[in-house]
């Protein structure tokens, strides 16, 4: 992989954690592709991971941008009552891994945490990421979001802010 792809592929996987804490909704649905998944699945009883969001529950899935638009405007809105008021967040990513598939779409794995603070209490949440990227017109775009969220318990709210 070409270092300024790598360099571009870093950089819009550390952004995304900046635009989610300046609560800079457009810009952070603009890295995301209309067709894009996101989804955060769940352990399952046997203490294995889900792996299909139509049969399994999941902590979070959106088939598309679409989705996420619906979310981002509940919050804009007032219609998400689990995010009034909305929690400052701070996003730490550490990109472990890289690597271009077969159809030119990019991969990156990272680790995550994300602080937030919220009614006068702090809350860590961490855990391991994929991104999928595809290189468009207009630069590299988020195709798909795969979050694994590591923590035992979710004392709070969980959100697309949250991770």
């Amino acid at each position: 992989m070409p270092e300024a792809l790598f360099n571009e592929a870093a950089a819009l996987v550390a952004r995304e954690g900046w635009l989610l804490d300046q609560q800079d909704w457009d810009a952070w649905l603009a890295l995301y592709l209309p067709e894009a998944e996101y989804w955060l699945p769940c352990y399952l009883e046997d203490g294995s991971l889900g792996s299909n969001p139509m049969e399994q529950i999941s902590l979070i899935y959106y088939g598309s941008r679409a989705g996420l638009e619906d979310r981002v405007y509940r919050i804009r809105t007032g219609q998400s009552l689990a995010s009034i008021p909305l929690p400052r967040t701070a996003h730490l990513v550490s990109c472990g891994h890289f690597e271009q598939g077969a159809d030119g779409d990019i991969v990156v794995g990272s680790s995550w945490s994300a602080f937030s603070y919220r009614l006068e209490a702090t809350y860590q949440f961490f855990g391991t990421q994929k991104h999928v990227l595809r290189l468009t017109d207009d630069g590299l775009k988020i195709a798909k979001r795969h979050i694994i969220v590591m923590n035992d318990k979710i004392p709070c709210p969980l959100d697309i802010y949250s991770v």
